[in-house]
């Protein structure tokens, strides 16, 4: 499943700004767009916590919350210019809090429960 797929081919947002932040020890990107909103891309966020991309997607488009204030950033990355779903950082909480750490690896359970 392509990360574009939410926008239906639909145009993605260039951000007016990008930054690498750290999350728990972990290098995230973070994109500002032209109202000033902070969108964080949600696959790395699942990489960095050993979770699913797949089964996070879906939970995501499943969720009316979230799946409505789902976005779709080009940002820039070493391998070059990249499509990234990403969430408004006021609502990437809620969605964290979903994640169950019973549900993954023995290793990474501490950081989800973090």
């Amino acid at each position: 499943m392509a990360e574009d797929d939410v926008t239906g081919g639909g145009v993605a947002i260039v951000p007016v700004r990008e930054q690498t932040v750290d999350f728990y020890g972990d290098a995230i990107l973070a994109a500002q767009a032209a109202d000033a909103q902070i969108w964080v891309p949600v696959r790395p966020i699942c990489d960095a916590l050993g979770l699913s991309w797949g089964s996070q997607y879906n939970r995501l488009r499943r969720d009316p919350i979230l799946a409505e204030a789902l976005g779709v950033f080009i940002m820039k990355t070493p391998g070059g210019d990249q499509r990234f779903m990403c969430l408004p950082l006021d609502l990437l909480p809620g969605w964290l809090f979903g994640i169950s750490a019973a549900r993954v690896k023995p290793e990474l359970q501490e950081k989800i429960i973090r």
